[in-house]
């Protein structure tokens, strides 16, 4: 499965700007006080742009590039571009819903050029109808908040899960994979009618030549994938690094370092080669859904 070219993301040239900074200061050798004491910044202001957490101005930039022994005019004006570019609110800066973790996983699942999800104890959103993501907030998430999500407000996350959704289901589509634990695809939220329909709704998305779904059965026995889900996501740009996400009751995390992302890689090649193929999931798909859920 082939990747395709993606627009790159404010939350990916934000990446691929702090990135770029930090590579051209440790390369030029130089401390990050030398650095801010060029720019009358502290420390701390440098490292926070240089962790992508804070944008900084395009003369600053130009200032750093200058300093870090850039001379080439090109490559100036395109490090210095990203300033904007990193500057341009994306879509889900509309909704007061989205805090700043889940900014960055949609920043970065727009840019993607391959998406490759394990679910083992709930249908990726990415996946989901609406009437599993209602009964999804409404019973797996509500009873770990201090304060549960209202109707109107599960109606407004249902809302921006769908614009999420259409990474992989608008023309031309992320490449896309899923494996599936068999028992997220058993486990009846939303009761028998609606996992039908979940369960159909995975079968016309797996017959979509860029999208793949497998489903890992439970005779397979014991599998790395059990301490729980990830996506790992194929970023474009050779100075931003691919990313795995980890959402957790214990919240969410990205991880970007070598060790992490070989480590889950390998994962997913396990799951994947132990998984049904697409064919006999969809097979395996149209049994449950004819049953209700179950064989």
């Amino acid at each position: 499965m082939g990747a395709v070219a993606r627009a790159a993301s404010p939350t990916v040239r934000r990446k691929e700007l702090a990135n770029t900074l930090r590579q051209l200061r440790t390369e030029s050798k130089l401390t990050l006080e030398d650095a801010a004491r060029h720019l009358e910044l502290s420390a701390a202001t440098l490292s926070r742009i240089e962790t992508g957490i804070r944008i900084p101005r395009a003369r600053d930039v130009r200032d750093l590039v200058q300093l870090y022994g850039v001379t080439d005019e090109r490559r100036v004006a395109h490090i210095v571009g990203l300033v904007a570019g990193a500057k341009e609110p994306g879509w889900w800066e509309a909704y007061s819903e989205v805090d700043e973790e889940f900014a960055t996983l949609m920043g970065l699942e727009i840019a993607a050029t391959r998406l490759q999800q394990y679910g083992g104890m709930v249908i990726p959103g990415l996946l989901q109808t609406p009437d599993y993501t209602r009964a999804y907030l409404r019973e797996a998430t509500n009873p770990g908040r201090a304060r549960p999500f209202s109707d109107q407000e599960i109606e407004k996350r249902l809302e921006i899960r769908v614009r999420r959704q259409q990474a992989i289901v608008q023309p031309p589509g992320v490449p896309y994979e899923a494996i599936l634990d068999e028992a997220v695809l058993r486990r009846r939220v939303a009761g028998a009618q609606g996992m039908r329909e979940q369960l159909l709704a995975l079968i016309e998305l797996g017959s979509r030549p860029h999208i793949s779904i497998r489903m890992l059965a439970f005779d397979i026995g014991a599998h790395p994938g059990q301490p729980g889900g990830f996506t790992i996501l194929t970023l474009p740009q050779p100075e931003v690094s691919d990313v795995v996400y980890v959402d957790s009751l214990a919240g969410q995390l990205f991880l970007e370092n070598a060790v992490d992302l070989e480590r889950h890689r390998r994962v997913w090649g396990v799951l994947y080669e132990r998984a049904l193929d697409e064919e006999a999931t969809q097979e395996a798909l149209h049994r449950m859904a004819s049953g209700g859920g179950s064989d």
